[in-house]
């Protein structure tokens, strides 16, 4: 028993003073990769973080500022109409510079003119919506087919309701929906365009990109309206649906949202 002890002693200090065998090269290289890897992700989710907390930052303060801007402006209006009311006269107001177009007919019976121009301005399904800047051409564009849409002036509530609640950006030919404004940054990688509010903004007051903005854009996609419709073949001022509303386009569109 002795000898048996002393032998497996002796084998024991022999094994411990026997050299490491070197790991393999590749198994150095795969565990300084996998190591490096760790770090830059941690690295990635670091810097991810606080240009997320800046661009929260970014927006709130460009809200601010925006809603100011919508103030004063309304506040300017109503003190230029009581003066002209105070002098015996009548304000004219500007020009609306952007319509909301929203189609209400189907595809059935559409003639080839009409049908290339409802092509253009992308309203190809029944209740697709875009917003355009209005021109001459676009005038006229719009009374070639105005059977078959119904348009007016959008509010600053109405154009926010429809960016935030049906909004979506085209990226790489898909429809993607908008739920944060790292996606609108990335997307139009510009300064002036870094948030959901500065699309609102671009279109609302008609900027200098609002065709930069709207093409990157998504038609708008709203439901039938709540209460459905009078008569689609008469014109609204007629007491139908389709044509000009001015502003009770207003009215419709809540009840499609």
């Amino acid at each position: 028993y002795q000898r048996r002890v002393r032998g497996l002693c002796t084998l024991l200090v022999r094994v411990t003073l026997m050299p490491a065998v070197p790991a393999p090269e590749s198994a150095i290289k795969r565990a300084a990769f996998k190591q490096q890897q760790t770090e830059n992700f941690k690295k990635a989710v670091l810097a991810n973080k606080e240009e997320k907390k800046a661009l929260t930052k970014t927006a709130y303060q460009r809200g601010l500022k925006y809603s100011r801007e919508y103030r004063s402006a309304e506040r300017k209006l109503i003190t230029l109409r009581r003066q002209a009311k105070t002098n015996g006269n009548f304000y004219l107001e500007a020009s609306p510079k952007i319509a909301v177009v929203t189609r209400i007919r189907g595809i059935a019976q559409v003639a080839p003119k009409q049908k290339k121009i409802l092509q253009l301005l992308r309203l190809r399904q029944i209740f697709n919506t875009v917003i355009v800047k209005l021109n001459k051409p676009m005038h006229q564009m719009l009374r070639m087919v105005e059977p078959y849409i119904a348009y007016g002036y959008p509010s600053l509530a109405t154009v926010r309701e429809l960016v935030y609640k049906r909004g979506h950006l085209k990226v790489r030919g898909q429809r993607v929906k908008i739920n944060d404004n790292k996606q609108i940054k990335d997307k139009f990688n510009n300064k002036d365009v870094v948030c959901v509010e500065d699309i609102v903004n671009q279109i609302y007051t008609a900027g200098k990109h609002f065709r930069t903005v709207t093409n990157g854009m998504w038609h708008y996609k709203v439901a039938p309206p709540k209460g459905g419709f009078k008569q689609k073949r008469r014109h609204f001022v007629e007491g139908g649906d389709y044509g000009n509303r001015e502003t009770l386009i207003n009215r419709f569109l809540a009840r499609c949202i």
